[in-house]
């Protein structure tokens, strides 16, 4: 233990002698170890440790996948949910039906989000709450016990201001009284809901609410996705419409439902941030070598008197050691504060709310971990090769300064080529992230989305329980809102939001009986939806306020669906029906015969209704009367700023009827930069990042060698400069043995940015770093910095006066 304080003590001496060497080398830990732990908090928290939930790794969500793979979440009545609890691959099941409702009572009405939940939900989840108790067998529908519900952690601040003696108060959602009787804790957000409330599935068989499974311990997903594939075929085998036929049971995660591709970039973007601290420790290696190789004097003093070579390296390691314990230190303090800037970074939506991201205890340890190894791993070449210094040579010299051997040299060179070949790589990625996301934001849409937002009003609660009425109140909303000043038009949008998709129904055409498994977009929409999007109307004509009123069986296609199903002859006139329009809901009231043939009366312009990265799908166009739920969803175009229409169309519904209530209310910029353009803008500006501090890591690392370089030939080039040498000439020898370091680091570089083309494609948003122009600039920019490195060291060492070049020591 002495001899470890001793070696401290020396360590800190030899550190405060070589201010500038000291600083320089814990500013490139700080850098990379900083940003390493920034990075890997977000990776642990959201793929390591997102969800606190007991046996989180056998909660499974259940997808019914389409012929794209893709697809909705399995939903059952209340007498499939009793046979899904008896699979045998199944541990527990638990339902939800999320419902938007009102919290009245007070001065003014409020949206809540109000999820349904069985009884067994907190002992599915394993979490008990933090204030009260969680739901009974009691608390069930048909209980003897009044309502009761439990408020989300964050509704529970919001609303009541953190108050613990809210248990056992009473609230008011759409006028039912519900007795609280607990606060979930602050990382339980299921569903995200506002208010949890027991309920079941009603005797209706076509009241459908979401299941999610527990499996059993060691059952494959593979074992369970075959016995649910039969249930589920044995639930829809005796009704054509019912939505769950003919998919494909999938047994997802819960995170590779959340994040899907997500994950794998968060693992290429730790792997980026492991490069950046490679090119770091390189840096700090460079350092300690050329400054060993200037100690080779003191070195050889001390293995004259006795200190072994174990001795020695042991020195050095612990001079490296102390120096990334202070970069790491000083790091994990950057990171505290980088944490909540990646946080807010983040796309909103692609991640578990769940998922608490910190510097926790697990992070501290890794970053401490991490700082030891990285001080091993960058000290123990320098201290390997200074420990075995050449006594008798170094001892009978009569100067201080010595050269550095051609191993050191050579070892220089490698580090150099290696920070290159992982900048270039770094550019490389950095360069094909920002094309695919400069790509997408540039993604022909179809439609107009400045100036629009999107609202979502909640109808009152029982108000309206016949189609007419409820027809009735959605158009007087529509037009009391078309009417606000500063508004130009109002469209009411049930089931498509462009351009992130609709409602997916399988059709049919008449005249062709051949046609099978033809699915597209089913949007139920009112008559202004082109004239507020801006779609351009290509033939025929749009339907018009009477037969939006009476639910006529007329409809517009896109072009999308012409080329694919009608690509011959005129679409005009044809007829196109779905069996899936007559849906059987308790809270849906439907148009007579919504399922009956629809004649087409129109074309309408493609516009994006698949996501900014799929081709756009098929789309039918009908009256939104043929299908009403309980709220109403409109897309209003304002003339002026949305943010001011948003707030005078609020103000004119709470007039209308105070107790209106807006539960969205986002323009369709809003959507685009989150959904749209969130995850391309997140990946791009990291990957620029780490980037642009590699760059300069690099470029700091090869001004230390040819600054090194140079003090080192410091006589060589007085001698040579007064023997009549041009400054050119002495510019071109140190430049030159800096060519091939450089040449290789690129090569090398550009090989691994083709090799793993693959893995940046998938993972860092399309963009591809084998494109020649992201390539060419991606070098030029690397070897324009490192040539300004090496110049600017190489002109001193030019304009040096020969004399004083000549007494150097």
């Amino acid at each position: 233990m002495n001899g470890l304080i001793q070696d401290l003590r020396y360590a800190v001496r030899q550190l405060l002698k070589s201010p500038g060497f000291a600083i320089t080398a814990v500013l490139s830990l700080t850098l990379g170890i900083g940003a390493t732990t920034a990075i890997f908090s977000v990776v642990y928290s959201i793929l390591l440790d997102p969800y606190p939930y007991r046996d989180a790794d056998r909660m499974v969500h259940v997808e019914l996948r389409d012929k794209s793979a893709r697809g909705p979440l399995l939903f059952v009545n209340g007498l499939e949910y009793e046979e899904l609890r008896h699979a045998s691959s199944v541990d527990d099941v638990f339902l939800q039906n999320q419902q938007t409702q009102t919290l009245t009572g007070g001065q003014f009405p409020i949206s809540v989000n109000v999820g349904q939940y069985s009884p067994n939900l907190f002992a599915y989840m394993g979490v008990p709450p933090m204030l009260g108790r969680g739901f009974s067998q009691a608390d069930a529908p048909g209980g003897k016990g009044s309502p009761v519900a439990l408020l989300s952690y964050l509704f529970w601040q919001k609303q009541f201001a953190g108050n613990r003696n809210v248990v056992g108060q009473t609230i008011e959602l759409s006028h039912t009284l519900y007795t609280v009787i607990g606060v979930t804790p602050p990382r339980f957000t299921w569903g995200d809901s506002d208010v949890y409330v027991p309920a079941m599935p009603s005797a209706d068989p076509h009241d459908y609410w979401m299941a999610f499974i527990k499996l059993k311990p060691g059952v494959k997903h593979a074992a369970a996705g075959a016995e649910l594939q039969v249930l589920v075929d044995r639930f829809t085998h005796s009704d054509p419409k019912d939505f769950r036929r003919d998919r494909l049971v999938a047994i997802v995660t819960l995170n590779e439902e959340v994040l899907g591709r997500f994950s794998g970039t968060l693992v290429l973007l730790f792997v980026a941030v492991i490069a950046l601290l490679v090119i770091g420790c390189a840096n700090v290696s460079i350092l300690l070598l050329a400054r060993g190789i200037a100690r080779q004097h003191e070195l050889a003093v001390r293995a004259s008197i006795g200190a072994s070579r174990t001795r020695l390296i042991r020195q050095l390691l612990t001079e490296s050691v102390l120096l990334s314990v202070v970069g790491a230190a000083l790091g994990v303090l950057a990171a505290y504060r980088g944490v909540g800037t990646l946080s807010a970074m983040l796309p909103l939506y692609s991640f578990p709310h769940e998922a608490a991201i910190r510097v926790n205890g697990t992070v501290l340890v890794f970053s401490a971990v991490l700082s030891v190894v990285t001080g091993i791993l960058f000290g123990i070449s320098p201290a390997w090769q200074l420990s075995h210094p050449p006594i008798n040579e170094l001892i009978q010299a009569n100067s201080t300064r010595v050269s550095s051997s051609a191993r050191s040299r050579n070892t220089h060179r490698l580090l150099i080529a290696g920070q290159v070949s992982l900048t270039l790589l770094l550019m490389a990625g950095a360069g094909a992230a920002t094309k695919a996301f400069l790509a997408l934001t540039h993604t022909p849409l179809g439609f107009d989305p400045d100036h629009v937002f999107a609202l979502r009003t909640v109808l009152p609660k029982g108000a309206n329980t016949t189609w007419q009425a409820r027809l009735n109140d959605n158009e007087l909303i529509r037009r009391t809102i078309s009417e606000v000043p500063g508004i130009t038009a109002a469209t009411v949008s049930t089931s498509w939001f462009p351009p992130f998709g609709g409602f997916d129904a399988k059709i049919e055409l008449r005249g062709k009986p051949t046609l099978t498994g033809a699915e597209a977009i089913l949007a139920l929409v009112s008559p202004k939806e082109f004239e507020t999007l801006r779609i351009p109307l290509l033939t025929g004509r749009v339907f018009d306020d009477a037969e939006l009123n009476r639910a006529a069986h007329v409809a517009l296609v896109n072009q999308a669906f012409v080329k694919q199903f009608l690509p011959e002859g005129s679409p005009i006139g044809q007829s196109v029906r779905s069996p899936m329009l007559k849906v059987e809901q308790p809270d849906l009231l439907l148009a007579q015969a919504p399922d009956d043939w629809l004649e087409i009366i129109g074309v309408v312009a493609d516009a994006r209704d698949d996501g900014l990265d799929h081709p756009v799908k098929p789309a039918v166009f009908l009256p939104y009367s043929f299908v009403l739920p309980p709220d109403v969803a409109l897309l209003v175009r304002s003339g002026g700023s949305p943010d001011a229409a948003i707030q005078a169309a609020k103000l004119r519904l709470r007039e209308l009827n105070p107790e209106l209530v807006v539960s969205q209310d986002r323009t369709l910029a809003w959507w685009l930069e989150t959904q749209g353009w969130g995850q391309g803008r997140f990946i791009a500006t990291l990957f620029s990042l780490f980037a642009l501090l590699a760059l300069a890591l690099a470029a700091a690392g090869l001004y230390s060698v040819v600054s090194f370089s140079v003090t080192q030939r410091t006589q060589e080039v007085g001698i040579r400069m007064a023997l009549g040498a041009p400054r050119a000439n002495i510019l071109r020898l140190v430049i030159r043995s800096t060519v091939v370091m450089l040449g290789a680091g690129v090569a090398v570089g550009l090989l691994l940015s083709l090799a793993l083309d693959h893995i940046v494609r998938a993972w860092a948003g399309g963009g591809s770093p084998r494109d020649p122009l992201t390539l060419l600039l991606s070098a030029l920019t690397l070897v324009t910095v490192a040539t300004i490195a090496c110049v600017v060291p190489a002109w001193r060492a030019a304009t040096v006066d020969p004399v004083v070049a000549l007494r150097y020591e």
